[in-house]
């Protein structure tokens, strides 16, 4: 009887004992996740960057000066470096919205899990991969583009039907006459 009563006992507090919130809801964030990884590819991209540019400031020192090979090595030095600014720039945006996400992550799970709520929600999620990838996609505003693009999707004209089609007599013309 006692043993019957404590197997229930056990049971019963194993099934009621396990509501704890998680400590570390980020770590269950796709968004958060996505940040922090952008982080990371950006830094090692800037790490990348800056050895290539030790290496053209090397190079910028030994050319041999009243020669063409100057302003190359001169241009590449700056590109570099130009784009070693974008890259810390970079770095910092994706750390800084990681580091906010990482906050909102958290009051949005406490709030989920004290209405009993199931988090996150999907709706962001698709709202971000949505986002994503509208921004990675070129934006081209050439109207000539834009109107190849139309007419390749709805077939209204063809590459080869932008040359003016002969005639008949144009084409015996060409062809040397009879």
């Amino acid at each position: 009887m006692k043993m019957r009563f404590l197997a229930i006992l056990f049971i019963a507090i194993s099934l009621l004992g396990c509501k704890k919130p998680n400590p570390t809801p980020e770590l269950a964030d796709d968004i958060y996740l996505d940040l922090n990884t952008r982080a990371q590819s950006a830094q090692k991209e800037l790490d990348s960057e800056k050895k290539k540019l030790e290496g053209f400031k090397k190079e910028l020192a030994a050319v041999v000066p009243q020669t063409g090979a100057i302003k190359y090595a001169q241009k590449r030095y700056f590109e570099s470096e130009a784009k070693i600014q974008k890259l810390v720039q970079e770095v910092k945006y994706y750390e800084l919205k990681a580091a906010a996400r990482k906050k909102y992550t958290k009051l949005e799970y406490m709030k989920a899990f004290n209405e009993g709520k199931s988090w996150p929600l999907p709706e962001e999620v698709d709202a971000y991969k949505t986002y994503k990838t509208v921004s990675v996609v070129p934006h081209s505003w050439n109207s000539k583009k834009r109107v190849e693009s139309y007419e390749k999707e709805f077939g209204t004209a063809t590459s080869a039907s932008k040359e003016p089609p002969k005639t008949e007599k144009a084409a015996k013309t060409e062809s040397g006459g009879h």
